[in-house]
C-alpha cells in the first residue's frame, strides 16, 4: 500500500511538472578563496549535488558553478567575493544580480558551502621485517565530520525560499595484521546526497521519504 501511494505521488509530481515550467537551476559554491579550507570541497560537492538532484528530479536543468561565476563576473572572483555568508546572501538579494541571472534563463539559484574536518589518525601501527619476512600490527582510527549548507533562491520572486543543512559523522579505521586494511568513512558523499535529494524536493515538490508532498519553491 505504501509503495502504491509513493507511485501515485510521483505521478502527481510528474503531472505538476507537465503544467508548470521546468526549473532552470544554477549551482554556485562559496567561498572562492583557495586559501579557505572549504574551497577544496567545492567541485566535489557540486558534482555530488548535481548527481543527486539529477537522479531525484531528472527534468531539472542544472547550470554549473563556472557558468554562474562568469555570468556574475567579477563579483565571485577571489579578490572581490563577499567576505562572509551574510554578505554573500546580500549580494544574491541585489536586484541587478538577480536580473543578470534571470536574463541567462535561471529560475532558481542554489548557493552552497561546507566541507569535511578530520583530525589526525589516532592509535598506532608498527611495521617491520627481517630475514625474508615482515608485516604490520596495530590499529588506527580517525573521526570525520561533514557539514554542508545550501540556500535556494527563487529568482522570479527575488527571495531566498529555503535553507537546508546536513551533518554526517563517521570514523575511518585501519586495522593491521600483517597488512594494513584501510576502511575509510565517506561522510562527504553521504551528507551531499541527502542534501541534494532535499533540494530536489524543495524545487519541484517531489514526495519525501515519508510519502508527503513538499510545496514547490
Amino acid at each position: 500500500m505504501r509503495q502504491l501511494l509513493g507511485t501515485l505521488m510521483l505521478l502527481i509530481g510528474s503531472l505538476v511538472l507537465a503544467v508548470e515550467p521546468i526549473p532552470v537551476v544554477g549551482l554556485v559554491w562559496w567561498p572562492a578563496d583557495s586559501d579557505d579550507p572549504r574551497y577544496t570541497f567545492g567541485r566535489e560537492t557540486e558534482a555530488c549535488l548535481a548527481s543527486a538532484i539529477g537522479t531525484e528530479a531528472p527534468l531539472i536543468r542544472l547550470v554549473p558553478h563556472q557558468t554562474i561565476r562568469e555570468t556574475l563576473y567579477p563579483r565571485l572572483e577571489p579578490a572581490t567575493q563577499p567576505p562572509s555568508e551574510e554578505a554573500f546572501a546580500e549580494l544574491l538579494a541585489r536586484t541587478d544580480v538577480q536580473d543578470r541571472l534571470r536574463r541567462f534563463g535561471l529560475t532558481h539559484l542554489v548557493a552552497f558551502t561546507g566541507g569535511t574536518t578530520a583530525p589526525p589518525f589516532r592509535g598506532a601501527i608498527l611495521c617491520g621485517g627481517g630475514f625474508g619476512a615482515g608485516g604490520c600490527l596495530g590499529f588506527a582510527w580517525q573521526d570525520k565530520t561533514t557539514t554542508l549548507a545550501a540556500a535556494v533562491w527563487n529568482l522570479e520572486r527575488r527571495e531566498r525560499v529555503v535553507e537546508e543543512k546536513e551533518l554526517n559523522k563517521g570514523t575511518s579505521i585501519v586495522p593491521a595484521f600483517v597488512l594494513p586494511l584501510p576502511l575509510m568513512a565517506d561522510t562527504h558523499s553521504a551528507a551531499c546526497h541527502v542534501l541534494g535529494r532535499r533540494i530536489a524536493h524543495d524545487l519541484i515538490g517531489l514526495p519525501d521519504s515519508h510519502g508527503s508532498m513538499a510545496p514547490r519553491r
